[in-house]
């Protein structure tokens, strides 16, 4: 049930704020925003990111949203102010760290705090956490870590729980994946997702799981696959179950740091990257985020000191776009032509055909036969494909995705009707008629499908 104006609780100072995903553009986001210089772990100076060309850089390839940048408002506020306003200029929304907002704050007292920088069009919202951990895992932390835990989970959720009370406020917390503890059970994730929903007071369900980052030789080993499908899972499940929006992380390279062995390293090509983003809008999110936005020198450090700047990231930390800004671009436009009708969609569940369907099998989302509504059955290759299958204001949406990351493939939709249907994709917007839609995508490309009258 709607509000009206009377009923809101607003942060006066927020009026007119854009929430992400309210204005009918998807959240496409960097986590690991542009900075002033500081020096790193290993002892580098980074450059100043602070400039122009570095957003122009982010608004080129199609980004709308810094989740996380290396600030904290009241100890940096003139760099804050300073990358609000280049942020405003490229149409890129932030997130501000502000660590006086706290529990048992009046109203005033917050809109005081935000005052200071919500007059920023780029200003969208606050960030609260990343990959918190939990009160449920008491056995995998000891002694002074378990009481720290315990205390950071209770702090951030209090936090969460007052900005998200507001309906002009964004409080922004981004959750482990399920291979973070490999001993856990999916009862112990599950129990972490649940608390997360029932104490942060949340907007969005985000999480981030990367499934090439499961170090190994020669590609995806099958159970990264089915690791991956089931932390999605759960995800969905959750985000449906506590009316969230869900937000996925897409993994922008391979390792984040030199400690890992030169063997070890896998870095996600094009085609990967596109089936990590439409997977994920199959699977009904509301947000794409990648990580990292920026290299941090610290990433880019292999095992014998030499530097790589394509390995991870959007920006390397040699200041230059790499190959995943160029996935990213690709990737970020098959969005922008999809995005206002997927917003307004409402996911009713998943189809797998082919090889994909080993990975899915048991997954209570995905349907046991490959039909749904109008549709009534589904050829593909070999490789198979993953269906999103949305309701549209009453209408149906398919959101077809090639699960092969290596070669095209024709998947053919066939209806129990004559049916005028709408193809919607980078490069394609156009309309047909027939009782069958036969497309070919690229590896790991996808097409969106709203069926019209009969």
């Amino acid at each position: 049930m709607e509000q009206n104006e009377s009923s809101k609780k607003i942060i006066e100072s927020c009026r007119d704020i854009v929430l992400p995903g309210s204005n009918g553009v998807m959240p496409i986001a960097g986590y690991f925003g542009p900075h002033r210089p500081f020096v790193t772990a290993t002892g580098h100076t980074t450059p100043d990111y602070l400039e122009d060309k570095y957003y122009q850089m982010i608004e080129d390839a199609g980004f709308n949203l810094i989740c996380y940048t290396e600030y904290v408002y009241e100890q940096n506020p003139r760099e804050y102010h300073d990358a609000l306003a280049l942020a405003e200029k490229h149409d890129i929304g932030m997130f501000v760290i502000d660590s006086r907002i706290k529990p048992g704050m009046t109203d005033s007292e917050i809109s005081d705090c935000i005052a200071d920088y919500s007059k920023y069009k780029s200003f969208a919202g606050l960030y609260i956490a990343d990959e918190p951990s939990t009160n449920n895992f008491p056995q995998k932390l000891e002694g002074f870590d378990q009481q720290l835990g315990r205390r950071l989970m209770s702090w951030y959720a209090k936090n969460s729980k007052l900005v998200n009370s507001y309906d002009n406020m964004l409080g922004y917390v981004n959750l482990l994946p399920i291979y973070h503890w490999m001993d856990a059970t999916t009862e112990d994730y599950e129990d972490y997702i649940k608390e997360y929903c029932e104490t942060f007071g949340a907007k969005i369900l985000s999480y981030d799981h990367y499934p090439f980052c499961v170090y190994y030789e020669g590609g995806m080993p099958e159970t990264a696959m089915k690791y991956y499908f089931l932390n999605f899972s759960i995800i969905y499940k959750y985000a449906k179950m506590y009316h969230l929006d869900l937000w996925a992380f897409i993994q922008a390279g391979g390792n984040w740091a030199s400690t890992f062995k030169e063997v070890e390293i896998y870095e996600p090509n094009r085609e990967e990257t596109l089936w990590l983003v439409n997977i994920s809008l199959a699977y009904g999110a509301k947000g794409i985020q990648y990580f990292p936005l920026i290299q941090v020198y610290d990433m880019s450090l292999r095992p014998d000191g030499t530097v790589d700047s394509d390995r991870s990231g959007i920006i390397g930390a040699d200041c230059k776009p790499t190959r995943y800004w160029h996935f990213a671009k690709e990737a970020n436009a098959q969005i922008k032509v999809v995005d206002e009708i997927l917003l307004e969609c409402e996911s009713k569940g998943l189809i797998a055909v082919g090889e994909v369907a080993k990975y899915t099998e048991g997954l209570p989302e995905f349907f046991a036969e490959a039909s749904y509504r109008e549709l009534q059955s589904v050829k593909t290759e070999k490789e198979g494909a993953v269906i999103g299958c949305l309701d549209y204001h009453g209408k149906t949406v398919l959101y077809v995705v090639n699960h092969d990351r290596e070669k095209d493939q024709n998947i053919k939709l066939q209806f129990d009707d004559m049916y005028t249907y709408h193809l919607l994709a980078a490069g394609c917007d156009e309309q047909q008629t027939g009782t069958v839609c036969e497309v070919s995508l690229g590896a790991g490309a996808a097409v969106l499908i709203l069926i019209g009258d009969h």
